[in-house]
C-alpha cells in the first residue's frame, strides 16, 4: 500500500507499476519516486481506464 510503502528506500527498482492511480499528483509523484533514484533512470508505467484518462491527464 501507499502507507507502508513511506519511508523504505529499496535499491534497484526499475519500473513501477500502477495497477490503479493515485487519488492526487503527490500520490503519484511518491509511487514513481521508488524508481529511478540515485542519478540512476526508471519507468513508470499506469494502466488506466478510458475513464481515468481525463482525471490523469
Amino acid at each position: 500500500t501507499d502507507v507502508a510503502a513511506r519511508g523504505l528506500d529499496i535499491t534497484g527498482i526499475s519500473h513501477v507499476y500502477n495497477f490503479d492511480i493515485p487519488q492526487d499528483a503527490e500520490g503519484y509523484v511518491h509511487r514513481i519516486g521508488r524508481t529511478g533514484r540515485a542519478g540512476r533512470s526508471g519507468e513508470a508505467i499506469s494502466l488506466v481506464t478510458p475513464r481515468e484518462q481525463d482525471h490523469f491527464r
